[in-house]
Formats: C-alpha cells, sequence, structure tokens
C-alpha cells in the first residue's frame, strides 16, 4: 500500500469452537467428526485482523470479559497487528463463544452467544468516538446491540468518515438506519431478512435486481450484496453490475464474508473504482474459504497479488 490506512472495526469478537464433519448433523442427530479446533474469532475480530493482514492499521472496537478466552482473544490480536486499546475488558460478563460445525463441503452451521459483545453501555460507546475520528474508515457489524451499532455509524457519520455496514447478523433496525453507511454489505440470508423476498422466488438477476432497489428505498446509499459462489452484486442509483467470483475448492467459508468486508472498505477507502474494489475482495473471500479456520484464514495482500496475477 502507498499510504497505510487506518480503519476502525466495531464488532464482536468470539471464541471459537469448530468442528469438522463429512456432512452437519440433522435435528437430534450426532454426527462423528474427523477434525476439531479453537480459534480466535467474531467478525468483527476478523475483520481487524483481515484489514491488518492487507496492510492496514486496524483498530479494533469492542469488548471481553476479564477471563482466559478474553485474554487468548486480544492476544491474537495483538500478535496480527490490530490496535486493542480502546477494547473494553469487563469484570461483569464473560467472553463471548462461537460453536462451528462445517461440512466437507465447506458449508457451516453457526451457534453464537455474544455475551460481553452485546453489552457495550451508551457511555462505552460514546468513549469510541476519538478512535473513529481518528480513522479514516469504520466497519460496522450487528453482532452488537443495534444501538451500538448505529452509535458508531452517526459518530462516523458526523466525522464524515468512510463507513460501511455488514448487517450481520441480520436484526431489526430503525427506520433510516441503512443511511448512516456509504455502503450495506448484506449477504443473501441477511438481503432475505430486510427485504421480505425469499432467494427462490425469482432467478438471480431479478432477484439481485429487486433486492437491491428495495434496499436502497430503505435509506441505503450503496447496495453490495454478496453472493457465495455467486460473487457479489452492486447497485446504487447510477448503475448496477455482478462481479463474478473466482472459483476455488471451498473447505471452510466461516470468515470469507469477513474478509470480503474488510477488503471492500480498504480497497474503497484508498480510492479504487467500486467494480475494481469488488474484484479484490472477491480474491481475498477466496481465499479464505480455501483454507479452514477464521483468523487462521485470512489471506495477506501479497497473498492476494500472487493469487490475482495466477488469473484463478
Amino acid at each position: 500500500m502507498e499510504k497505510e490506512l487506518c480503519i476502525a472495526v466495531a464488532g464482536d469478537l468470539l471464541y471459537d469452537c469448530f468442528a469438522w464433519a463429512d456432512r452437519l448433523p440433522r435435528k437430534g442427530e450426532t454426527v462423528t467428526g474427523y477434525q476439531n479446533g479453537f480459534y480466535q474469532g467474531g467478525k468483527g475480530g476478523n475483520q481487524a485482523i483481515a484489514a491488518a493482514r492487507l496492510g492496514a492499521e486496524a483498530w479494533m472496537l469492542g469488548k471481553v470479559g476479564r477471563d482466559e478466552r478474553g485474554d487468548f482473544l486480544l492476544s491474537e490480536l495483538r500478535k496480527n497487528g490490530v490496535h486493542i486499546e480502546d477494547v473494553i475488558i469487563s469484570d461483569q460478563v464473560p467472553t463471548g463463544t462461537c460453536c462451528v460445525q462445517v461440512d466437507n463441503q465447506g458449508h457451516n452451521a453457526i451457534i453464537v452467544v455474544p455475551l460481553a459483545n452485546e453489552q457495550i453501555t451508551d457511555a462505552e460507546g460514546e468513549g469510541f468516538r476519538a478512535r473513529i475520528a481518528q480513522s479514516d474508515a469504520v466497519l460496522c457489524q450487528l453482532q452488537l446491540r443495534p444501538e451500538t451499532a448505529l452509535q458508531v455509524l452517526r459518530a462516523a457519520r458526523q466525522a464524515g468518515r468512510l463507513t460501511v455496514l455488514n448487517p450481520a447478523p441480520a436484526k431489526p433496525l430503525p427506520a433510516g438506519a441503512f443511511a448512516l453507511a456509504d455502503y450495506v454489505t448484506p449477504n443473501e440470508t441477511e438481503t432475505e431478512f430486510y427485504t421480505g423476498l425469499p432467494r427462490e422466488d425469482l432467478p438471480l438477476p431479478d432477484w439481485c435486481e429487486e433486492s437491491a432497489k428495495r434496499l436502497l428505498d430503505l435509506g441505503a446509499n450503496r447496495v453490495l450484496l454478496t453472493l457465495g459462489e455467486h460473487g457479489a452484486y452492486y447497485q446504487d442509483r447510477q448503475q448496477r453490475f455482478l462481479v463474478p467470483a473466482f472459483q476455488v475448492d471451498a473447505v471452510d467459508s466461516t470468515a470469507a464474508g469477513d474478509a470480503f468486508n474488510a477488503a471492500f472498505t480498504l480497497r474503497i477507502a484508498m480510492g479504487d473504482a467500486v467494480r475494481d474494489a469488488i474484484v479484490y475482495a472477491n480474491a481475498a473471500g477466496a481465499l479464505t474459504a480455501s483454507q479452514r479456520g477464521s483468523q487462521p484464514s485470512l489471506p495477506t495482500a501479497e497473498g492476494i497479488a500472487e493469487f490475482l496475477r495466477a488469473g484463478t
């Protein structure tokens, strides 16, 4: 990177327990797996580390408990070059956890127990304002209280910073929430939640166009739908287009969306055209999906450059 940009990531930090099996269990069924692992995770943590590995000065805005899991997460953030001075440590509530099941095609089923992540008070959220003002861009998700996410986005908007809202997991939001973000980046499930339009109701191109229109009608300024193996669809009030995904052998898609969002935010903040930023973000997501684990799978800028040079 010619300039080290500062990205503040407001989001969750989770201690991840992974289990891999040939297939995901059905309701009430026990399936024998072949591998497990314990990793640092959380969409916020994933995105912060992804941004740091891609060359940004990344700051984490979040909350953990004063416990071994929290110590582990903070240590891993620090090892990966993420600034943790703004992470709140709670004596009242433990660190959040996550259980992830992954099949042999990379599909997953996830249970998140947010705990400390959803206990950021209004006063603590206000404490993030100084860091937000010092950043070039702010990336936010919804594994926080929606009130905290909106508080962060409002502070970024007031400071004139680039804002990206990854509305994951989908939660009810007040009217006008999407207008606080320069870009809104839901996946297919989240898009269905906010638009009320089931994916199977229309062919993919028509579904993307109508879904994006509905999100724009809800106040979004620019919409970027992440579509997994189908790529990503962009629409604003002047243009619309689909950017195909890179085809890779996916083994774990858990953090692919996080890598995508961090990469996209960084490249837009650097001044890339939207289409170019999406191509770069697609490469980041593809590389992440081709490896196991959330944060261990996140690529570096050098890895993406090599991947793109190879024309995969």
